[in-house]
C-alpha cells in the first residue's frame, strides 16, 4: 500500500505523529506513570504476602537441572514462543530470577535479537504472502508501512519503545517493507538493548526488595540509566515525527 494513501487529508508532507496531540499525550503519560507506580506497589505487596522465594526456587531448580544448557534452552523457548505470538515480557521478567541480572541480561539480548531477526527474515523470504494476508487491513501495520520507508531511523526505535503493535506483528511487519535487514536490525537493537537492561535490572532490584534482600545499587543505577535512554529515544522520535 503506498504511503501516500495512508496520510490523512491535509497532512501531505508531514509525518503523522503516533502520539497525537500534545495534550492527550501528556495525559497518557501521567496515567502511564500512575499505572507503573501501582504496579510496583502491587508487586511489593504481593511479594510480602506470597511465598515468592519458594516459587523462584522451583523455577531455579528447573534451570539448574539443565546446568550450562539452561540459557540456550531459554533462548530457544523464548524465540519459538514469540514467533507464534506469545508475549515476551514474562520471559524477560523471569530471566534475571533464573540466571541472575548479568547473565539474564545477556540471555534476553540474544533471545530478543534472534526473535526479531527471524521474524523479519521469515516474513521477507518464506511467508511473505501469508503474513501479508494476516496483516492486511491492520491499522497499526498500515501506519508502520507508511512511515518506515523514509523514516526508519526514527520509526524502528520508536515502535520498539512505544508498543503500537505486538512484538511479533512488528517483527513480521518490518519484513514486508523494503528496508534492508542490517539497517532494521541495528536500529532495532538500539532500542531493545536498553529496554532489556531496564527490565532485567529493574526486575532484579524489585525482586530483592520484595524478598527482603539487599538493594543492588549499581543495578538500580543501570536500570534507571537504561530507562532514561529509552525515554530520550522516545522523546527524540516523537519530536522528529512532528516535524514537517
Amino acid at each position: 500500500m503506498p504511503a501516500s494513501n495512508l496520510r490523512a487529508p491535509g497532512a501531505a508532507g508531514r509525518v503523522p505523529s503516533p502520539g497525537g496531540a500534545r495534550g492527550p499525550s501528556a495525559v497518557r503519560g501521567r496515567w502511564a506513570l500512575a499505572a507503573l507506580g501501582l504496579f510496583v506497589l502491587a508487586m511489593v505487596v504481593m511479594g510480602r504476602a506470597i511465598d515468592v522465594e519458594h516459587d523462584v526456587e522451583t523455577a531455579q531448580s528447573w534451570a539448574g537441572a539443565l546446568d550450562v544448557l539452561a540459557p540456550a534452552a531459554y533462548v530457544f523457548v523464548y524465540t519459538a514462543a514469540t514467533l507464534i505470538g506469545v508475549p515476551g515480557l514474562p520471559f524477560t521478567l523471569l530471566a534475571p530470577i533464573l540466571f541472575g541480572p548479568l547473565l539474564g541480561f545477556v540471555v534476553m539480548v540474544i533471545a530478543s535479537a534472534l526473535s526479531a531477526a527471524l521474524g523479519f527474515l521469515i516474513a521477507r523470504f518464506f511467508a511473505r504472502d501469508l503474513v501479508a494476508r494476516r496483516l492486511d487491513g491492520a491499522s497499526s501495520f498500515a501506519r508502520l508501512a507508511a512511515l518506515v520507508e523514509e523514516h526508519h531511523w526514527m520509526v524502528i526505535p520508536l515502535v520498539r519503545i512505544v508498543p503500537l503493535a505486538p512484538f511479533v506483528v512488528v517483527n513480521y511487519g518490518f519484513g514486508l517493507t523494503g528496508i534492508a535487514f542490517w539497517r532494521y536490525f541495528l536500529w532495532t537493537e538500539l532500542a531493545m538493548v536498553p529496554m532489556n537492561a531496564a527490565l532485567v535490572f529493574g526486575t532484579d532490584v524489585l525482586y530483592r526488595a520484595t524478598t527482603g534482600g539487599a538493594t543492588a545499587w549499581p543495578l538500580l543505577v543501570a536500570a534507571l540509566a537504561a530507562a532514561g535512554a529509552l525515554g530520550a529515544l522516545g522523546l527524540f522520535g516523537r519530536k522528529a515525527a512532528r516535524r514537517p
